[in-house]
């Protein structure tokens, strides 16, 4: 056995406080929140990534760190890794209908695409 454990935390923002005391006894935690979700939950996402950062402080890794997801944002992330050897170097973001029209055609031509909304 490797000694490895991977288990599925649910965070409900009434059992903050037992969440985050749960979550000392491991090593590294993989957050998969979108921004908004814990607000429109009922919580405060602020509290939540404070409470992710004094995690951090006491040496255990949070990916991604709260300062990564506000600075990159979910999908930039993906358009600012594009060209590294664990991106696609096809994934283009577009911040106006110009540049969406333009880029989005030329690509449709290669192969199908995905479109997702930026939604913060």
């Amino acid at each position: 056995a490797s000694g490895m454990s991977c288990q599925l935390m649910h965070y409900v923002p009434s059992e903050h406080d037992t969440f985050f005391k749960a979550m000392e006894g491991f090593d590294a935690i993989i957050v998969r929140c979108n921004p908004g979700q814990i607000n429109a939950a009922g919580g405060d996402q602020m509290k939540f990534d404070d409470s992710m950062r004094a995690l951090q402080k006491k040496g255990i890794q949070v990916w991604p760190s709260p300062d990564v997801m506000t600075n990159m944002g979910a999908k930039d992330a993906l358009c600012k890794i594009a060209n590294l050897a664990i991106g696609l170097p096809d994934t283009l973001a577009y911040y106006s209908p110009q540049e969406l029209e333009a880029g989005f055609k030329k690509t449709m031509a290669f192969q199908p695409r995905v479109i997702k909304q930026n939604r913060g």
